[in-house]
């Protein structure tokens, strides 16, 4: 919506339900996989619990307060307000409120494998030793009896293949006092000859925990966890081994929300992310910027996706104890919820913590150094198998001033060359100067690449246009120099799809449109050259297949020519259009570029590759609007001015063009030049007020004297698009834009008289007076052309200069 924030606040659930009589002396508890970001829970009347943090699961004993055979109250008091001791304070995400994740009713026996060690499973699974020939499993079970008197079970631990297959068992009798508590049984293995889990075979054993009545020989409880048999290692110099083999690590990050849901997807949403991530022949995934649902590492662990888990410690912290203590207890949360997975190797705690200035100074500072040592400590005691790392943004000084930069294990580095400032160039300019400033460090690229709204194309791609094209060039570009540099462990581009920020603006308000996939999961061309580029088996695709209503103006004979990328791992590609062969190219960096003759209405595009004798090949139609330049058979015209922009218009169905100028029998703009904000910028980002087409709006030619189109005699609608872009945009100023944003300062009065073929049509019109600034405004007249007169659109100067953004001219009769 247009409205600048969302709802931070108090909210309410509640529920009734009928417990049944047979639950009567069992253990009770109810368990949240997540709920955004406190939580109190009521039950008949009796507070239960309270548990701070929106991303972790916690659990709470109802024993005391329920009514079995009769009908229970539940109340869950949820809020996500601005809470000054809870991270995250600050991010370019949305922090939704709410139970947002699964929840469970629980009964268990008295005796049973505890849930209450910071909701984990109770089962903490180490392999301290693993190799080709043997493995060592040591797997800790934790007990709680609620019962009044001592008791004796027999707890049994077996692991099991993949087939179902036992691989080891053992039983031990254990006596529990009375009401004890995380009475710990430790059980080891050894497995001969191991089949190891890779990211090319992750094959996952399971271990069964069980606890039974020694006296009866009954099942008590029991709890399966997964067994990755691994072993990994990062080297500063050579980058990531596992099973003693090298491997580049190159992914994506996550954020956990879907188009129009926020975070409350099911589970199924979460499965097919993991999918699409392998799809594309990503073995790395940064889950960021908090813990997310099982599912997710569950699905890592069975597609043999290597993964970083952090907690949301980002931007911004608050010098409370309060706020360490919180931080301190999401840590351990996280470690011992996600302890067994085999495919986490990397805990992470903090992301661009420096990114606001008064960090730099100060008591911050300190208390920031002081949590950073304390979350890496505590992390490492919880679990000294795997890495520790900070994700940095790209002002390396602040860390090195605050003493941060020898803290983790990994230094992982945000950046974005190429889009928010300096040049492509300047990225492997700053990793070899990382890699020798901080020897000894590992380093990772925990964030990479740019803003793409995928109805957005340009044959001219230039920093922040949001456009397909420069997505492209800029992602080609990071990956390429990544995988030259050894030491460069690993890669996350930045993100794997386009997720909610209410504070953002750009092409696409509130989204940052980053993903290599849209909100809905579309595949943007992005996410098919990383395809290409990372998939062993052969792959082809037909990139710009997402441009819905496509069109453009001739370019000679009744034909556009337009550029179609195919993204393939064959060593050639050939084309044929509408049956007929066009051309037949060298694959080269995984994709070839095809010069295609698009005639107006339908064309059927057909690309074929071979690859270790298996061929592949896409298909692709495009219904093409053709303007002509010689305007005697006319339908429409859908101009986006002060721009090479090409838009897709897929609400109403159209195909916006770039602007011409202006010759005799055709069509196009006399005079003026592009609007371009501070640092030469293409067009504005601001939110456009009234309309969800932003890229329409965003760009504008300003000291425009006319627009003409020499069309044949009838009758025309004709649609003039404003947006006032050089007044009050200060409010749309956003830290994560990194000074990309507009500048705030005023262009002054702005009023001009319209007249169309001579008729005057808008007198003294002042769009930001009439409308407010960064405002959509769509003026429609019907004019009637005669004798040949064709339609000219004129602009006249009263104060300041006048604009048009876009024109849409469409023949009624």
């Amino acid at each position: 919506d247009d409205e600048p924030g969302y709802y931070r606040g108090g909210a309410t659930y509640r529920k009734s339900l009928y417990i049944p009589a047979e639950m009567s002396g069992r253990y009770a508890e109810i368990y949240f996989e997540g709920v955004g970001q406190e939580a109190a829970v009521y039950v008949n009347g009796n507070l239960a619990g309270e548990h701070l943090g929106g991303y972790t699961a916690f659990r709470f004993d109802l024993t005391p307060y329920i009514r079995c055979g009769a009908r229970n109250s539940f109340e869950i008091r949820v809020s996500n307000r601005y809470n000054p001791d809870l991270p995250p304070l600050s991010g370019d995400f949305t922090f939704y409120g709410g139970i947002y994740r699964d929840v469970y009713l629980r009964f268990l026996a008295p005796v049973h494998i505890a849930t209450d060690d910071y909701a984990s499973s109770g089962v903490y699974i180490r392999t301290p030793q693993v190799s080709g020939q043997s493995a060592t499993v040591e797997i800790s079970t934790l007990l709680n009896s609620g019962l009044d008197s001592g008791t004796t079970v027999v707890v049994e631990s077996e692991i099991r293949g993949a087939d179902g297959r036992t691989v080891s068992v053992d039983k031990a009798a254990v006596k529990l006092a009375a009401a004890e508590r995380h009475r710990t049984v430790l059980t080891r293995f050894t497995v001969e000859n191991p089949q190891l889990w890779d990211t090319d075979s992750p094959y996952l054993y399971r271990v069964y925990s069980r606890i039974y009545d020694k006296k009866t020989g009954e099942l008590l409880d029991e709890v399966s966890q997964p067994l990755g048999l691994r072993w990994f290692s990062f080297d500063y110099e050579k980058g990531f081994f596992l099973n003693g083999k090298h491997l580049k690590l190159v992914g994506t990050s996550r954020h956990q929300d879907f188009n129009g849901k926020g975070n409350a997807l099911r589970d199924e949403f979460h499965v097919q992310d993991v999918m699409l991530l392998k799809e594309m022949g990503g073995n790395f995934l940064r889950v960021s910027h908090y813990p997310q649902d099982q599912v997710i590492m569950e699905m890592c662990d069975k597609l043999g996706i290597i993964t970083s888990v952090e907690i949301p410690v980002v931007d911004k912290v608050t010098a409370s104890q309060a706020f360490m203590d919180n931080c301190l207890d999401m840590a351990v949360e996280m470690v011992r919820q996600n302890f067994n997975h085999p495919s986490v190797v990397i805990w992470g705690y903090m992301n661009e913590i420096m990114n606001h200035r008064p960090f730099e100074f100060g008591e911050i500072t300190e208390f920031t150094r002081e949590l950073a040592q304390a979350l890496d400590d505590r992390i490492r005691e919880e679990d000294p198998s795997r890495y520790t790392m900070m994700a940095c943004h790209n002002s390396p000084s602040r860390y090195e001033k605050s003493g941060l930069v020898g803290i983790p294990m990994i230094l992982a580095w945000n950046l974005y060359y190429g889009w928010y400032g300096g040049g492509l160039d300047g990225f492997q300019e700053f990793m070899e100067t990382a890699h020798e400033k901080y020897r000894g460090k590992v380093l990772i690229i925990s964030e990479y690449g740019a803003g793409v709204d995928q109805r957005v194309h340009s044959y001219s791609p230039e920093r922040f246009d949001f456009s397909q094209e420069y997505g492209v060039v800029l992602h080609r570009h990071f990956i390429n120099e990544i995988m030259k540099r050894p030491y460069v462990a690993g890669s996350n581009a930045w993100n794997l799809a386009d997720f909610y920020a209410e504070h953002r603006v750009d092409a696409t308000p509130h989204v940052n449109n980053k993903g290599l996939l849209g909100t809905d999961r579309e595949k943007k061309d992005d996410y098919l050259f990383y395809s290409a580029k990372l998939l062993s088996r052969p792959f082809l695709a037909i990139g710009n297949r997402e441009w819905k209503f496509r069109g453009g103006a001739e370019t000679s004979d009744g034909v556009c020519v337009q550029t179609v990328p195919v993204f393939a791992n064959t060593p050639d590609v050939t084309l044929k259009v509408n049956g007929k062969s066009i051309a037949a190219k060298s694959v080269e960096d995984c994709t070839a570029y095809f010069d295609v003759p698009f005639v107006d209405g339908e064309n059927m595009l057909e690309a074929s590759g071979e690859k270790d004798g298996t061929m592949v090949s896409d298909r692709l139609v495009v219904d093409f609007d053709l303007v002509p330049q010689e305007l005697d058979s006319f339908t429409q015209i859908n101009v986006m001015l002060g721009s090479p922009r090409y838009f897709d218009d897929r609400e109403g169905g159209l195909a916006w063009i770039p602007e011409q100028e202006y010759r005799p029998g055709s069509w196009g703009y006399t005079g003026g030049a592009p609007y371009r904000r501070s640092g030469n910028l293409l067009g504005s980002t601001a939110d456009i007020y009234g309309t969800d087409q932003e890229p329409v709006f965003q760009t504008q030619r300003v000291g425009i004297e006319s627009f003409r189109a020499d069309v044949p005699d009838g009758e025309y609608s004709v649609y003039l698009y404003w947006a006032e872009l050089d007044n009050d945009v200060e409010h749309q100023h956003s830290v994560y834009n990194l000074g990309a944003d507009e500048t705030g300062t005023s262009g002054g009065e702005r009023v001009f008289n319209v007249s169309i073929n001579g008729t005057p049509v808008l007198s003294r019109f002042d769009i930001a007076g009439e409308n407010g600034p960064a405002t959509a405004v769509i003026k429609k007249f019907t004019v009637n052309v005669s004798n040949g007169e064709g339609l000219t659109v004129s602009f006249g100067k009263v104060k300041g200069e006048p604009v048009l953004n876009a024109i849409r001219i469409y023949k009624n009769y």
